[in-house]
């Protein structure tokens, strides 16, 4: 009875912290815009690095990573952006 309790407390949690899809596409555009200022520094800085060697490799390494992230939620902001509700023309 107790795991039914807490799993309805838990369920409760979740559905009374949904986002609405404007929210969400509105995080997932400041995460993907603080990302997109993070690559863009890294690609700066790279003028600072040795042309190369381990600390080079782990930098280009990163940023890579970082881009691909920032694929995934330029994929997520497009099917969220399908999701928001359309105005209706005047």
């Amino acid at each position: 009875m107790k795991i039914v309790s807490v799993l309805i407390k838990l369920e409760v949690v979740i559905v009374g912290e949904m986002a609405s899809p404007s929210e969400s596409w509105m995080q997932e555009f400041n995460e993907a815009s603080k990302l997109g200022d993070e690559i863009s520094a890294m690609i700066s800085g790279k003028n600072s690095l040795p042309q190369s060697g381990p600390e080079t490799q782990r930098q280009f390494s990163a940023a890579r990573r970082k881009a691909t992230i920032l694929r995934t939620k330029l994929d997520i902001l497009q099917s969220l952006l399908s999701a928001l509700p359309s105005k209706q023309p005047l």
